[in-house]
């Protein structure tokens, strides 16, 4: 299974015949550098497609010699809402030797939250998901295995930081611009959202923890929680670094140094909006969710699994 996100590419390789929870039996990554070079306008430069090519070859040459029976391959919201997203596809599918499919904001949202069921377990309780990604920010909540509701906004960290956050480090003036953009349409999209117990999925936010819960000396490597109090803190100092300084922080990468303000910002904001002074966080996420969905697709007729499995992708 081949993943191409704004940061890197990939690749898993799952055995669905185990008997215990599927698993990545072998992975291998490389940077796509994709958030790096989209520009403002959402349009992915040449320089941006070389790379991404690069990565997935990387990957698929990586494992050329391992055996198995399919290679599934798509992108994130980087790849789908780049305004020449369908060129970008063509090139990557190449590179890859399939087709590159995508979901729709809502359908990654949904196989994300359900992925975030199974881990958490305690079926007919409320849940609710928090992910924080390149291009948009999701919100699901419900009671079952799927989720009843999905809100989606175009709110991801580094779109943000495209749009809104242009110096580094950024200017009063355009902290302003992007909180006031925040405030008029996170709450107003979050109002008849019921909580449930919460749950944060992104790398994004998964960075932000360990950056609020580590102290002097001693890095929080897996923290249990994102507290909201915690982040509202650090967002001033993280305001006043450029994006190298932030990426020496603990827990804040090196892809995603530039865009960690933006995030913690709109983090803030939905914890808020949500009325949610902490966040859960959980380490299974899409590639998780499509894993469980292909493995529901097995145990089908080979009819019915292609039809499941196509209705995953645009």
């Amino acid at each position: 299974m081949l993943d191409i996100g704004s940061a890197a590419a990939r690749l898993d390789i799952v055995d669905l015949a185990s008997p215990r929870m599927p698993r990545a039996t072998w992975s291998v990554k490389s940077r796509t550098r994709l958030a790096e070079h989209t520009l403002a306008d959402g349009r992915v430069t040449e320089e941006g497609f070389a790379d991404a090519e690069r990565a997935v070859r990387r990957c698929v040459d990586a494992a050329a010699d391992k055996s198995v029976e399919a290679l599934i391959a798509y992108g994130t919201s980087a790849v789908r809402d780049a305004s020449n997203g369908a060129r970008l596809r063509k090139h990557l599918g190449r590179a890859a030797g399939v087709r590159i499919g995508v979901l729709t904001p809502r359908d990654e949202a949904a196989v994300a939250y359900h992925a975030a069921r199974r881990w958490h377990g305690h079926d007919d309780e409320p849940m609710t998901t928090v992910d924080i990604g390149g291009g948009t920010v999701d919100v699901a909540t419900g009671t079952g295995i799927d989720p009843r509701r999905v809100v989606s906004l175009p709110h991801g960290a580094a779109r943000l930081t495209r749009q809104f956050l242009p110096d580094d480090p950024p200017t009063p003036r355009q902290l302003d611009a992007l909180r006031q953009e925040l405030a008029e349409t996170i709450p107003p999209a979050l109002r008849r959202v019921e909580t449930g117990y919460p749950l944060a999925l992104s790398k994004v936010l998964r960075q932000l923890a360990v950056l609020t819960e580590s102290e002097p000396g001693a890095i929080a490597r897996r923290p249990h929680r994102l507290r909201r109090d915690r982040l509202a803190d650090w967002i001033p100092r993280l305001a006043e670094l450029d994006h190298q300084q932030r990426a020496t922080l603990p827990g804040v990468s090196r892809s995603r140094g530039k865009r960690i303000l933006a995030g913690a910002i709109v983090a803030e904001v939905l914890m808020e909006s949500l009325g949610l002074p902490e966040l859960e966080i959980c380490p299974w996420g899409l590639r998780q969710g499509l894993v469980y969905r292909f493995l529901e697709a097995r145990t089908r007729t080979r009819a019915e699994a292609l039809d499941l499995v196509g209705t995953l992708f645009d």
